[in-house]
């Protein structure tokens, strides 16, 4: 009895198992994409868990962009000395919110998983891999720095320009 009672156990937790959603698997990023992953549920509406999944990973998206600039920023100031230059600074923080503002226009959906009721939500679930490619998001920063030229004077003398374009040109040539 105690047999039956435990291979029925291990049938039912075998076909919950098999029921349960795959979660996507986000990527890791790299230097060449950055990834991210949207999950949202909607109780009434499977297109509102849909359109709530795709801001999510956006939103995650553009922190990772944010984090991306930071660091490029922090070299920049290092090499170039903006913090010296309050005209130069500010042009380069302008060049910097400007790129990060037309980042997520590089975005695209990179996997998606079909959206479902969950019972134990009682809601419809949406989830979303997006990502987007740093070579184009590189070459809008450089444009925007070009765009600025006391900034660019001072910044194509610099160890990363030269590393900015050689990403541009990889990326370019892949």
């Amino acid at each position: 009895m105690k047999k039956q009672i435990t291979t029925m156990m291990a049938i039912l937790l075998l076909i919950g198992c098999a029921s349960a959603p795959k979660r996507l698997v986000t990527p890791a990023s790299d230097e060449y994409t950055i990834y991210a992953r949207g999950l949202s549920t909607d109780q009434e509406i499977e297109e509102e868990a849909d359109r709530a999944a795709n801001l999510n990973a956006r939103e995650e998206l553009s922190a990772s962009i944010e984090s991306h600039i930071k660091s490029l920023t922090k070299r920049a100031r290092e090499q170039i000395g903006l913090g010296k230059d309050a005209e130069l600074n500010s042009q380069f923080s302008v060049a910097i919110k400007s790129t990060v503002n037309e980042a997520l226009g590089f975005s695209v959906p990179f996997k998606t998983a079909e959206t479902r009721w969950v019972k134990r939500l009682n809601a419809f679930r949406a989830e979303v891999i997006y990502k987007v490619d740093i070579g184009p998001l590189n070459q809008r920063m450089l444009e925007n720095i070009k765009q600025r030229k006391n900034l660019y004077e001072r910044f194509r003398t610099s160890e990363l320009f030269n590393e900015l374009e050689e990403e541009i040109d990889k990326e370019e040539s892949k």
